[in-house]
């Protein structure tokens, strides 16, 4: 492939002060500059999460970085390779200008005894392309050389970039943390969001009983034609109906990446010795918490965040072999951040929300 022209200035959605979509600025700033060990991309693809808007709401709280204005977001970045800085790293060694990667947003020190293990995220120097550094809602982003991987060429950029962030904290989920099992039931919480259909992509393609909750008939629908076999609205008493659909027994794992207004009925959703596991709270933190209803349950509460290098390869093998299949509601470009985001803030979507940049 021919070499491609590195303009001096890129468009951006750049947050310059905290607060609704309407604070999105679509602005020309300089193209950054790879670095030592770095590689300059041109997205082309880039999906939201829940992280983009508390970036932009300047959410606080303990587990949030800081951050510091202005900012770019964007997390699952889909781009070409246009100039590597200089590294002494023989990944550069595998990758040609003008080929089309996928990030892996995560990454730590490197160095620390949990970085050495393959667990970045516990890393004390953690961080989130996108959400500590700046991400991919631009033109071109910078990021570490060895956080690349390449993409099939049967995979397109909008499905790639539907992938690091929901698929890898889900497979970390769902398969290292919950430990799922072909004989267990299943609930989701939030089924139809980016996670939540994650979940139950990877649930059902493990054999087990998947039922779950959310918001709309459509989006219930939804949830059944990709194998669920059970759907609950998440504005009825959905717990009573859970525990009525298990004659009264309960599930083994429940997910729940919603927080605050659902965990208590999710780890009253669990069967004696079941587990809760918590992967995100994007309706809310501090929920109120019986103690005895863990203890004399048998019960387990388990932290699920963003997975580790090995789940993230996982994970994509089996998208580039189609035994998963991340869903895409809708597809913006990077002019209609501010419309994309509203969307994702009022949950009327279904899967992936994704920029489509370059």
């Amino acid at each position: 492939m021919k070499e491609i022209e590195i303009p001096l200035k890129m468009k951006a959605a750049v947050i310059r002060e905290h607060g609704g979509p309407e604070k999105l600025n679509i602005e020309e700033i300089p193209t950054p500059k790879p670095g030592e060990h770095e590689v300059l991309i041109k997205v082309e693809a880039t999906a939201l999460n829940h992280l983009d808007i508390f970036a932009r709401e300047g959410l606080k709280g303990p587990g949030v970085p800081k951050l510091t204005l202005p900012h770019i977001s964007g997390v699952d970045i889909v781009g070409r390779v246009v100039e590597f800085g200089q590294t002494t790293l023989n990944v550069v060694n595998s990758f040609a200008k003008g080929e089309r990667v996928l990030i892996n947003p995560s990454f730590g020190c490197g160095e620390c005894r949990f970085c050495r293990a393959g667990e970045p995220s516990m890393c004390p120097d953690y961080k989130i392309i996108g959400e500590h550094l700046w991400g991919g809602l631009a033109e071109y982003v910078v990021v570490p050389v060895k956080n690349i991987i390449p993409i099939p060429e049967h995979i397109p950029s909008v499905t790639a970039a539907a992938i690091p962030a929901v698929y890898t904290t889900a497979w970390r989920g769902v398969v290292n943390v919950g430990q799922i099992k072909s004989s267990d039931t299943v609930l989701i919480i939030g089924a139809s969001g980016g996670l939540g259909s994650a979940q139950l992509d990877i649930a059902v393609a493990a054999g087990a009983t998947v039922i779950g909750i959310a918001s709309s008939e459509e989006k219930r629908r939804k949830c059944l034609d990709l194998g669920a076999i059970a759907m609950f609205d998440s504005n009825g008493d959905w717990l009573k109906e859970v525990k009525e659909w298990t004659r009264g027994e309960g599930v083994d794992i429940a997910f729940d990446s919603v927080g605050k207004p659902t965990f208590t009925k999710s780890l009253n959703s669990l069967k004696m010795g079941g587990k809760l596991v918590l992967s995100g709270a994007t309706a809310g933190d501090f929920p109120e918490i019986s103690i005895r209803e863990i203890y004399q349950w048998h019960r387990q509460v388990l932290g699920a965040p963003m997975g580790n290098w090995e789940d993230f390869l996982q994970v994509t093998e089996q998208v580039w072999q189609g035994k998963l299949n991340p869903q895409v509601s809708a597809v913006f470009p990077l002019e209609k951040i501010a419309e994309a985001e509203a969307l994702l803030e009022n949950r009327n979507h279904f899967g992936k929300i994704v920029i489509r940049v370059n």
